[in-house]
């Protein structure tokens, strides 16, 4: 039996632009399914997924259960203002780019002016950034798509202090690969939130 098991609430937000698919991200939590024909998110939509028995400390025999809200957030500028609200309720912020798309990787550092501009002190409040890359499928089928490399959005995550989730594909990634991607983040937020109550030291990734 586990020790010290607990249920923990998190909301998460995916953010960027709107073509980086952000909903067909949402689609694999929702129904683990994916469409070519995927419309425009408009406003905000969410869903609860429950992520159970994640090994936190595995010498101390500690696991933890955690239920994430996660929001669908849309990418168009005239939504900005709405999906900034959803900001300050959010722990964890998944800031999607795509792979093939260099002007959604330059955009990156646009969300991420507009997070710090609506979090005071965003690092030591507990909050926690993920990059994701996206379209990984159509960089497998032909490398010339590719126009971010990987290189690029790790040495981004180093110099903004953001944790560096990967590259994926909404398209061949199941719900499964998703859920490993999405533990490993709540796995830091949670390693985070622990030294910032015991010593209120700021973590970087």
């Amino acid at each position: 039996m586990a020790k010290n098991m607990k249920q923990i609430e998190y909301k998460f937000i995916l953010l960027g632009d709107s073509t980086v698919g952000k909903s067909s991200i949402f689609s694999r939590f929702r129904s683990n399914s994916f469409s070519n024909n995927s419309i425009f998110t408009v406003g905000i939509e969410k869903m609860v997924v429950n992520f159970d028995n994640i090994e936190i400390d595995k010498n101390k025999n500690i696991y933890k259960n955690f239920k994430i809200t996660l929001f669908d957030t849309a990418g168009q500028e005239r939504y900005k203002a709405i999906t900034k609200s959803y900001f300050r309720d959010s722990k964890g912020i998944i800031l999607i780019y795509s792979i093939n798309n260099i002007t959604t990787f330059e955009h990156v550092q646009i969300w991420l002016d507009s997070i710090k501009d609506s979090l005071n002190d965003w690092k030591r409040s507990g909050y926690a950034i993920m990059l994701l890359g996206n379209k990984l499928d159509i960089i497998e089928n032909n490398i010339n798509e590719r126009q971010v490399l990987i290189e690029e959005a790790e040495q981004l995550c180093k110099e903004q202090g953001i944790y560096w989730g990967g590259e994926c594909s909404a398209k061949t990634f199941d719900l499964k690969q998703f859920k490993e991607i999405f533990e490993k983040f709540i796995k830091e937020i949670d390693r985070k939130s622990t030294r910032l109550n015991s010593s209120h030291d700021q973590i970087s990734y």
